[in-house]
């Protein structure tokens, strides 16, 4: 049998079962915690894993395993990270969409502006994702609650820094999490739907794409 690779694993002193034991006087070898792979992690989601950490703590926080005035307000954060995350690929998906229905190539494709405010992602939503999405498909989605959390979260600090540094309003904020834990849900549910639809709807054109080319050859396009 062929060696298996070596396990990035952290250092055995890690796993000592001794809580009150202070190593910050100990010298320790550093093990390196991050590894360069010539292979891109193509299934990763950053929005997904946002969402998922933010909701891991929301439940911890409502189930008192959690302290709300720590734990819970990096899981605010995080949630308010993953709307951002999500919008400017739902805004994407929808540039790869033509307005009459196409596909469009790459070079044509707008790259998403490295900006922060939910509300300015939400308009690009309106103009980009939603005319590519059947009106009664659209109508469906209960996209006037997803407009309400991104009000009142850019309400707060329109560029989010006030649930990520001290001393810009964070600190005056208090948090209903069993509510957020009830609502977080519905608003990915949106989300994810109106993401997904973009998705099949690129993926469903690039299938007659390939099919037309197959039936009548590359000089159609």
């Amino acid at each position: 049998m062929a060696d298996e690779p070596a396990n990035p694993a952290r250092p055995e002193e890690i796993a000592d079962p001794d809580p009150f034991r202070y190593t910050a006087f100990e010298h320790w070898e550093y093990k390196p915690i991050i590894y360069k792979s010539e292979h891109k992690q193509s299934w990763r989601s950053m929005a997904e894993s946002f969402y998922r950490a933010s909701e891991y703590l929301v439940k911890a926080v409502v189930g008192r395993e959690a302290n709300e005035d720590i734990e819970g307000v990096a899981a605010v954060f995080l949630f308010r990270h993953y709307l951002e995350l999500v919008l400017k690929g739902i805004v994407l998906h929808g540039r790869w969409i033509k307005p009459n229905g196409e596909n469009a190539a790459r070079d044509e494709v707008q790259k998403v502006k490295n900006i922060h405010e939910l509300t300015v992602l939400w308009k690009w939503v309106l103009e980009d994702a939603k005319p590519k999405i059947d009106p009664e498909h659209w109508e469906n989605y209960d996209t006037e609650f997803v407009e309400h959390c991104i009000a009142e979260f850019d309400a707060v600090h329109q560029k989010g820094f006030a649930f990520r540094y001290s001393g810009l309003g964070g600190e005056f904020c208090l948090f209903d999490f069993p509510t957020l834990l009830r609502q977080m849900e519905h608003i990915q549910q949106v989300l994810g739907g109106i993401e997904t639809y973009l998705i099949e709807t690129y993926a469903q054109n690039k299938e007659y794409e390939a099919y037309l080319e197959s039936e009548f050859g590359s000089d159609m396009y």
